[in-house]
């Protein structure tokens, strides 16, 4: 008997391995059949017409709707496609967003898949993605399109989003309130701080931009420039933009023809003021250097004491703008009149280095606004104020020779190097020869008071 039950243990050891080996294939093949499928939302998005990208950027809401974890092990897509997913675990009830972009290749329909592979199935959850494109884009204020799936319209499961908003605006005189024909919108993004610009001839504008933050510098000829933030929401934005015409400038030209520039007392040329019928008006954009190598006591404390002194003689008819850059580059100060002073001065004490440089870009803008604020017959200039050199592109310097010989619309770059080393000193040079204009050094308060005032009396002279 004992030696039949050893027999029969013995004989049915693989029996019981089959039996486990039964059960364990059986819980694989049960979790199999329960693991969970994917759920997007939308299945199927649709971009619609995009009338002009060079990318797209969107997302898909991914769920989970069993009892059990899902495994998102890989998403499959076109060349074109960039998927941002990898081995993501979404609890049982839960979700996560699976981020992806498109940079077309050509322009006309699209209709592409996206295969996501997951546990428990060898089978793909296929997504599609599709819509047209009717201009494909270099990089631009509009090439880069997000969109938001929960912002769009929803019908029968499937996404309609808008690709940009509409911004709908009106030119207007603010003395007359009648339409101002001809006008312009630079856009600036505050978020990618890429710039596209838009013009009018009939006053009235529309455009299509990507919904987010902005700086708006609105023109027209013969009106100030009007600056502005605003949001651009999805449901797009309409106003009316008021322009104030330029004042004229108070000097009479008839007048000082007829009046020989020997009468003028000789001590206005060396007095702080700037007499009227000895300096023409002056249009200055300051480009002021705030990255944090400007902290020293010998760099921004020296500047903000050379502006305060420059700013007590400064007329109504004088333009002033302050442009500042380190991380980023800011309008400080809008463009306003000598009757305004008060700002400039509250806005140079508040200044403040910290960040790195962004000169080129510093550059752009500050010649952008000197161009639409130039006083015909007047001094437009650009003053730059930095400690050290950095990188100006080859499309940039001729640019500023380029507006320093420009017989209708002559703007000078002149430069304040505060302790700047050799080699920054040859690079601001190389600046101020191709921008007609001078180069100043300052390193130390008594070379500081004046030395702005001086710049201005030299460049305005009649």
């Amino acid at each position: 008997m004992h030696q039949f039950e050893k027999r029969f243990r013995i004989n049915t050891l693989p029996s019981m391995k089959k039996l486990s080996l039964l059960f364990i294939l059986f819980c694989f093949w049960n979790i199999a059949i329960n693991a969970q499928t994917p759920q997007a939302e939308p299945r199927e998005l649709d971009f619609g017409k995009v009338q002009e990208a060079s990318f797209l950027n969107s997302y898909l809401l991914i769920r989970n709707t069993g009892t059990k974890a899902l495994i998102l092990l890989r998403a499959d897509a076109p060349p074109e496609f960039t998927v941002s997913v990898g081995k993501k675990i979404i609890p049982a009830g839960d979700t996560l967003h699976l981020n992806f972009s498109i940079r077309p290749i050509r322009t006309g329909k699209f209709k592409e898949t996206i295969k996501l592979y997951y546990n428990g199935s060898p089978d793909p959850y296929s997504i599609e993605v599709k819509g047209e494109l009717k201009k494909l884009l270099a990089k631009d204020l509009s090439a880069c399109v997000n969109f938001d799936p929960k912002s769009g319209s929803f019908s029968n499961g499937n996404a309609s989003i808008p690709l940009m908003s509409k911004h709908s605006v009106r030119f207007m005189d603010s003395t007359t309130g009648k339409l101002i024909k001809e006008g312009s919108i630079l856009y600036i993004s505050q978020t990618s701080r890429e710039k596209s610009e838009r013009s009018t001839y009939d006053g009235l504008l529309e455009s299509m931009i990507p919904i987010g933050p902005y700086a708006f510098v609105v023109t027209a000829p013969g009106y100030g420039t009007l600056m502005m933030e605003k949001y651009i929401p999805v449901g797009g934005a309409k106003e009316t933009f008021m322009l104030t015409p330029s004042p004229k400038p108070e000097v009479e030209k008839d007048s000082l023809q007829k009046e020989p520039l020997a009468e003028i007392p000789k001590e206005l040329y060396n007095s702080t003021l700037l007499d009227e019928r000895v300096y023409k008006p002056n249009n200055i954009v300051f480009l002021i250097d705030i990255s944090s190598s400007m902290k020293e006591p010998e760099k921004l404390p020296l500047l903000k004491q050379s502006m305060v002194k420059l700013m007590e003689p400064i007329r109504p008819i004088d333009k002033i703008t302050i442009v500042t850059y380190g991380t980023d580059v800011r309008i400080a100060v809008p463009t306003v009149s000598g009757n305004e002073k008060k700002r400039v001065l509250e806005l140079i004490d508040t200044l403040k280095a910290s960040g790195v440089t962004a000169g080129s870009k510093g550059i752009q803008t500050a010649y952008t606004i000197a161009n639409e604020q130039f006083i015909s017959g007047g001094n437009n200039q650009v003053i730059l104020a930095t400690d050290g050199a950095f990188r100006v592109s080859v499309k940039d310097r001729k640019m500023i020779e380029l507006s320093s010989k420009d017989p209708n619309q002559t703007t000078i770059l002149s430069v304040i190097g505060f302790s700047c080393k050799p080699d920054a000193l040859k690079m601001l040079g190389e600046l101020t020869n191709q921008g007609a204009g001078s180069l100043i050094q300052v390193n130390n308060s008594n070379q500081a008071e004046n030395a702005l005032l001086d710049e201005i009396k030299n460049r305005s002279k009649r």
